[in-house]
């Protein structure tokens, strides 16, 4: 007797999505950009409704000093934080490599919009946002509010050159460094960030 076997469906496999890239193109990734001139694999601002991307559908995400160029306004940059956790899949991978904002490489290039940081990135944790409200401390609860949930896994803040060289040649220890980061421009150039989706 012959039996009519089914195939069953296969998964699509996960993608991984390289936004805001400029020339800066990624191998196995897919390169997203507004500007048609860098010549992405898929032209377009992602401050846009409706992703073209299904929920789900990526496992990596990179945006390499890109996300603090994207959009004009605050709420640009809410819009992209909710379609990137909408597009992720549980457990995706997003990693941010930013200027700070207390640097003059911020402050000197115009597309410069978002003064980003990684405790910007704390507050998307909705277990940090409920840890907030038990201790009663008045920082917002971004997570909760737009309906994300990502878990900061890894973070470095990138020291200048020329500081870098300094603690070297004065043998400046890590600890008076780091006090002097919040005190003064120019200690931190960039930072670096992993998030995961919960």
């Amino acid at each position: 007797m012959n039996e009519i076997l089914e195939a069953s469906p296969t998964s699509a496999p996960l993608l991984k999505l390289n936004l805001g890239c400029g020339f800066k193109k990624k191998v196995n990734f897919i390169n997203v950009d507004s500007d048609p001139g860098v010549q992405p694999d898929v032209v377009f601002d992602l401050t846009q409704k409706n992703w073209p991307w299904p929920d789900q559908s990526v496992e990596e995400v990179v945006f390499d000093f890109s996300l603090e160029e994207m959009g004009e306004s605050k709420k640009d940059l809410l819009f992209i934080l909710k379609e990137l956790y909408r597009v992720c899949a549980p457990q995706a991978k997003v990693s941010i490599l930013a200027v700070d904002p207390n640097h003059d490489q911020f402050s000197t290039n115009p597309l410069c919009v978002h003064k980003l940081s990684p405790d910007f990135f704390a507050l998307l944790s909705v277990q940090n946002n409920l840890n907030q409200i038990a201790n009663g401390l008045s920082y917002t609860c971004l997570g909760m509010s737009l309906g994300v949930n990502f878990n900061v896994t890894r973070m470095k803040q990138l020291l200048s050159e020329k500081i870098g060289r300094e603690m070297e040649v004065l043998n400046i220890p890590e600890i008076q460094m780091r006090e002097r980061m919040y005190h003064q421009r120019n200690i931190v150039q960039a930072f670096e960030v992993d998030l995961q989706k919960v």
